[in-house]
């Protein structure tokens, strides 16, 4: 006996070699010798296996009845590992530090996993299920992305993956290719390549003009330092490409230029992933640098994405500071007794507070933003993970609110966003 995959009109049904954790990740599997009392035992185990590794996930699935091009369907069963896949994955984000290696692998973010299927079916002698039948399953890539539910029934993965000279294969992310940043900010853009020649340096061009244009001031390749394999540990990655990242890059992987002059006299620079001839294999992403201009300190928010990359902006216009403040109180007897009286006076106590916490939040503005931004916005609202940077420091913070609108230039013409946000860390005072 063995189990296979289904494959309906010509299609596999099962997940693609790479794929978003929080969408389907769903097995059709039948059996090439089906009896009424048969099942599956799944069992689910990370990859690569090492001796002795345990399931992460072991179910017991039975066949479904089922109507395919008018035949009947008995040994056909059905199973998703989406929730399984997502358990153990989380997100990675650092500033990095100076002389750092420009290049990170994202180790939080992605998961494989392969499947052993043991075919089971009722043992005449003992009336107990035995192993009738084992099959074992290709290995297969998830990492920390969601689509919303119609828009996942278009996704290719393939337009993220970096294998071959191109100039539109995408970072993670659903951002606008022109943004804005701050000289003393950090950034980074995300992505998956599973080629070992691919994408193992990036170009930093740097122009006297805003998105991209003007004249090339200078140009700096950044060679990862790190071996390169096809091994799935090595094909999850981040760069830190914001002004205060590049300038601490350690200067022995830059050519062309050097870390500290590569953005001199820049008013914007564009980033690409060239792989190892110098050919381009990626989108290009232009910063716009110190271009904003405001009487405010700029507060600048970096938030999970979609696609389990981390995305940056800034909130020019004016910034509140409060906190809120929650008591939980009891009431005492404001008299003593000493032995002698039974009095109190005017410092005597009554209501007493015993637990006092307090949230700190804050309020930020957007400048005017385009119809790519106020897309973008709804990212930011929607993302579960949210960290403020103060300092070359990330602060973890949370959005609150239920709903936000989807502004348009010809219905709202100037559009511009609030969004009130909580320290993710609640303060308390002592107890007096």
């Amino acid at each position: 006996m063995a189990t296979i995959i289904v494959s309906s009109n010509g299609v596999s049904q099962q997940p693609t070699d790479y794929s978003l954790a929080y969408n389907d990740n769903r097995y059709v599997v039948s059996s090439t010798l089906y009896t009424p009392t048969l099942r599956f035992r799944v069992n689910i185990l990370k990859y690569p296996y090492v001796a002795g590794d345990q399931p992460i996930a072991s179910l017991v699935v039975y066949p479904s009845v089922g109507i395919y091009q008018g035949t009947p369907m008995q040994n056909t069963a059905w199973f998703d590992v989406s929730r399984i896949m997502q358990s153990q994955l989380t997100h990675d984000v650092t500033i990095p530090v100076a002389n750092h290696q420009a290049f990170f692998q994202n180790d939080n973010s992605h998961f494989e996993y392969f499947m052993v299927i043991n075919e089971e079916d009722i043992d005449a002698a003992t009336d107990r299920y035995k192993d009738v039948g084992v099959s074992i399953f290709e290995q297969k890539s998830v990492w920390n992305g969601v689509r919303n539910i119609v828009d996942w029934l278009d996704f290719d993965y393939n337009d993220f993956i970096i294998n071959a000279p191109s100039a539109t294969k995408r970072f993670l992310t659903d951002a606008p290719s022109i943004r804005n940043i701050n000289s003393a900010q950090s950034d980074w853009l995300y992505y998956i390549v599973n080629d070992k020649l691919s994408a193992n340096k990036f170009l930093i061009n740097a122009y006297d003009d805003v998105n991209g244009t003007g004249t090339l001031l200078s140009s700096g390749f950044v060679t990862s330092p790190y071996p390169t394999s096809n091994n799935y540990d090595s094909q999850y990655w981040r760069i830190a490409i914001g002004p205060q990242d590049i300038a601490n890059i350690d200067a022995s992987l830059m050519t062309g230029s050097t870390p500290s002059t590569v953005l001199n006299g820049a008013k914007s620079y564009t980033i690409m992933l060239l792989n190892s001839t110098n050919v381009q294999e990626s989108e290009a992403v232009t910063f716009n640098l110190d271009q904003q201009c405001s009487k405010y300190e700029p507060v600048r928010l970096h938030w999970l994405n979609r696609l389990g990359g981390v995305d940056s902006f800034n909130f020019n216009l004016k910034s509140i500071d409060k906190t809120d403040v929650k008591r939980e109180s009891y009431h005492q007897q404001h008299h003593t007794f000493t032995g002698f009286t039974y009095d109190y006076t005017k410092a005597s106590r009554g209501q007493t507070d015993y637990d006092i916490q307090m949230t700190e939040k804050l309020t930020v503005n957007t400048d005017y933003v385009t119809e790519d931004e106020s897309i973008w916005m709804e990212d930011l609202f929607t993302s579960p993970v949210l960290y403020r940077e103060v300092n070359n420091e990330l602060i973890a913070m949370n959005i609150t609110g239920k709903s936000i609108q989807k502004k348009t230039s010809l219905n709202d013409k100037l559009m511009q966003y609030k969004f009130e946000l909580n320290y993710s860390l609640t303060n308390r005072r002592q107890r007096g």
